[in-house]
This record gives C-alpha cells, sequence and structure tokens, in this order.
C-alpha cells in the first residue's frame, strides 16, 4: 500500500504549542483515538526457495521470508518485482507457512500481469505462480488463520492438499477475498495441473463471510482441474461463491472440469449455512460445468439457508444441483421433510410453448402454506440442468395444502426444442431446491 505523501506546511511556534496542548488534553481524557500503523509492503523479488530467512530487498527476499516477515510485523501487503519477462514460477520446497495476519498477496504487481476485463471468460495474464511438486504430499499452497486478507493474481497448481484453506476449527476467520486467481491450471488457464482441491472455507462457527470471486470482472477466478472438488465449504456460513469459472478452460466454455463437484457443501461442527452460489445481478453468476460429479451439492441436515442463485451450470457428470447426494431428490406433499437446504421441494413445470414472439411456461409448487418462493427459470439446448437463466418470478403459496399455480414468460423468446428448467429458493430461509424436471419447448 501506498504512503500518502502531503504538502509541508508552515507553522508558528504559537500554533505548535497551541496544537501540543490540546493533544495533551484529548489524551489526558481518553478521547484522542490511537493512529494507525503505517502500511508496509514487502516486495518478493526471486523464486528462490527457502532462501536464507532475511527478507531483504537488496539480498533477496523469497515469498516464504515474506510471509513470516508480515506475520510478526505491520506489513501487511506482498508485492511481487522479480526480474526478466515471462511467469515467474515459485516452488516451496516444504508447506509455506500460515498467514495469521491480515494480508493481501498481489501477484499482478508482477510487471506484465493484467487483471482480467472480459464480460465472458478471463484475459487476465498472470506472470507468480505456484508449484506444489516439491511442496510435499499434502501440503497446501495457502493457509489462512486470519481475517482481511487477499490472495489475487496467483496460479496455484499441483499442490497436494486444498489451493487454498481458508480456516482451521475453532479460528475466526471472516472477510477474507480470493479473487482473480488461475487455481489448478497453468498460467495460460488451458492445462489442467490440479491440486488437491480448489478454495476450502473450513470450519463454522469461526469461517463466515469470506467470498470466492466477486461481482466485477477482474474478481473472476479460475478454478478448474482439480482433483477434488473446486470449492469446498465446510461448515461456514455467510460465505459467498460469485462471479467465477469452475470446471472450464479460461474462455469460459471449454472443458476443464475438477473431479469432484463444483461447488461442496457440508457439515462442520455447525452445518454449512447461508451461503451463496451465484448472486442476483449477471456478473455475479458462476458458471459450473464439466465437473466429474455433481454441479453443486449440499451434504447434511444441519446445512441449511443456502442459496444456489443465478449461475450456468450444464454438463456435470452429475446433477446440477444435488441435496444430499442420493440422486434427484422426490417432492413431498406441503414440503414438510428435512435435510439438507430444508429438502427444498422444487417446481413442477406443466408447460412450455412459443406463440409468436414469446415463450409462456406454466408451472406449480407445493411447497409451504403461505410462503413466498423465489422461482428462476433457465434454458439448455437439452438436459435439467440450467445453462442459461432466462428470468425469475416471485411466487406465494396459498393455505390450502401450500399449492401455488403461475405463468411466466421470459423477456426473450426460448426457441423450440430447447428444454426449460427451474428452481425455487425460500425467501425467508434462503434454501434453495434441485432443479426441477425439464419442459421442452413446444
Amino acid at each position: 500500500m501506498m504512503r500518502t505523501i502531503t504538502t509541508r506546511k508552515t507553522w508558528t511556534w504559537r500554533t505548535t504549542v497551541f496544537a501540543m496542548i490540546v493533544a495533551l488534553m484529548f489524551a489526558s481524557l481518553g478521547l484522542m483515538a490511537a493512529r494507525p500503523a503505517h502500511a508496509v509492503a514487502l516486495t518478493v523479488n526471486n523464486t528462490v526457495d527457502p532462501g536464507d530467512g532475511d527478507c531483504n530487498p537488496n539480498g533477496g527476499c523469497t515469498l516464504r521470508e515474506a510471509i513470516n516477515e508480515a506475520n510478526a510485523t505491520t506489513a501487511d501487503t506482498i508485492r511481487f518485482d522479480i526480474d526478466g519477462g515471462g511467469v515467474k514460477t515459485i516452488r516451496p520446497a516444504s508447506r509455506l507457512p500460515v498467514i495469521s495476519e491480515p494480508l493481501t498477496i498481489d501477484g499482478y504487481t508482477q510487471p506484465g500481469a493484467d487483471e482480467n476485463e472480459a464480460t465472458n471468460g478471463t484475459n487476465a495474464e498472470l506472470r507468480i505462480e505456484l508449484d506444489g511438486t516439491r511442496a510435499g504430499v499434502a501440503s497446501e499452497a495457502l493457509r489462512i488463520r486470519a481475517s482481511n486478507c487477499v490472495i489475487k493474481g496467483l496460479a496455484i497448481n499441483r499442490f497436494g492438499g486444498n489451493s487454498i484453506s481458508i480456516g482451521y476449527p475453532g479460528d475466526e476467520t471472516r472477510d477474507n477475498r480470493v479473487v482473480g486467481n488461475f487455481i489448478g491450471t497453468d498460467p495460460s488457464g488451458t492445462q489442467d495441473l490440479g491440486n488437491g482441491a480448489g478454495v476450502a472455507l473450513i470450519s463454522d462457527p469461526g469461517t463466515a463471510s469470506n467470498t470466492v470471486g466477486g461481482s466485477r470482472p477482474a474478481g473472476r477466478n479460475l478454478i478448474s482441474g482439480n482433483d477434488n472438488s473446486g470449492v469446498l465449504i465446510v461448515g461456514g456460513r455467510d460465505n459467498a461463491i460469485i462471479g467465477n469459472l469452475i470446471g472450464t478452460e479460461k474462455n469460459g466454455t471449454d472443458a476443464l472440469g475438477n473431479s469432484g463437484d463444483g461447488v461442496y457443501m457440508f457439515s462442520g461442527q455447525g452445518g454449512a449455512t447461508g451461503n451463496i452460489v451465484g448472486g442476483t445481478l449477471p456478473d455475479s453468476a458462476n458458471t459450473i460445468a464439466f465437473n466429474d460429479e455433481d454441479g453443486v451439492q449440499v451434504r447434511n441436515s444441519t446445512s441449511t439457508g443456502n442459496g444456489i442463485l443465478r449461475n450456468s451450470i450444464f454438463s456435470n457428470d452429475g446433477l446440477g444441483i444435488n441435496l444430499d447426494d442420493d440422486g434427484a431428490t422426490p417432492n413431498d406433499h406441503d414440503d414438510q421433510d428435512a435435510g439438507p437446504n430444508n429438502l427444498q421441494n422444487k417446481p413442477n413445470l406443466t408447460f412450455a410453448e412459443n406463440d409468436g414472439g414469446e415463450t409462456t411456461i406454466k408451472a406449480t409448487l407445493d411447497s409451504l402454506s403461505n410462503r413466498i418462493f423465489r422461482v428462476r427459470f433457465f434454458s439448455n439446448p437439452s438436459g435439467n440442468e440450467g445453462k442459461k437463466y432466462i428470468g425469475a418470478k416471485n411466487v406465494t403459496t396459498n393455505a390450502g395444502g401450500g399449492t401455488g399455480t403461475f405463468t411466466f414468460k421470459p423477456e426473450n423468446k426460448v426457441p423450440a426444442g430447447q428444454t426449460i428448467t427451474a428452481t425455487a429458493t425460500r425467501n425467508s430461509t434462503g434454501d434453495t431446491s434441485e432443479f426441477s424436471g425439464q419442459e421442452e419447448v413446444k
């Protein structure tokens, strides 16, 4: 972080004495706020690991030395300035230090790196690569046991453990951000060099309000090719997974799936609760595709209130959304059952037909009585996931058995032969259902 430089002013001795008196008065009354420490930036200037233990800009500063220095001092940013063009690869010889203080690691400070500006896919240019081939069988690339950290602009691959782990049982790890990284691929975003898993948010009650991705293009992560799931939420709460490419190459269309689920939520100490996958704005949508298991899976009865909102979910080997890892969950009358996301019932589509320049969709929702639900609609070339978001509608169930019947017309006509699917999210709790069965447009 750069220090702000201000213009020097000329002070009279009377002004100086008066200011000192006022300062002493406020200090004696306990009313003068403590002056914050100046932010300090450490600069990594070589790829050696482990180094000599001293982060010295003249004698050399490695990433390991910089993290240790940041943990022990007021430093809050790690920058990169490694000589020479092209990608600079850091191969840790063992597990890197745990991050225990607020810290930003910014790979975009390396000369030649550039953040994504593309609306679709990512055109980010990464110049710092973390390669885990020497780090140990189960080593993570980075573990965060602090709040208010930012990891950005890194290509992280070939670690046996998680690429980035946030939290640990009993920790209070909040408000961390993982943005603009390539996790599980090479720096070109096209080669499968997977880690054990992608990003892991671990252990309720401490891990909360962290963000993977962002609602602007620069925040978009590429999380693909990992040997487990792309994103793991293990008992965390109120975390946001938004705007990412999970299971594709950097263009957002070609396959580079994770070997597990795209996003996997399950119970830790207190359940994975209140998390969101995707948002309500176009730039908050994740692309979750080509993964070897489900697009999004929610496990365990204590994992509730998880919203799976505006996303593009398609071509996964399992279900697009799976509650409880047991295949498609059947609806039950009045939605009285319990389980992940309270086993929220899904809509039942009964009609999808074009007439002139518009598409009309008819559906019912059998769920709890007198409740408001947000029903989101998707179109697909085929199948029953949700590739293209086409709109949403609030539906209120009635008092007589909780059934709501409704009609929806998307803003744009859906081509005949495509399939329509929908999800239902209970407004009062945030629970999202699996995808409905498909209805082909006539």
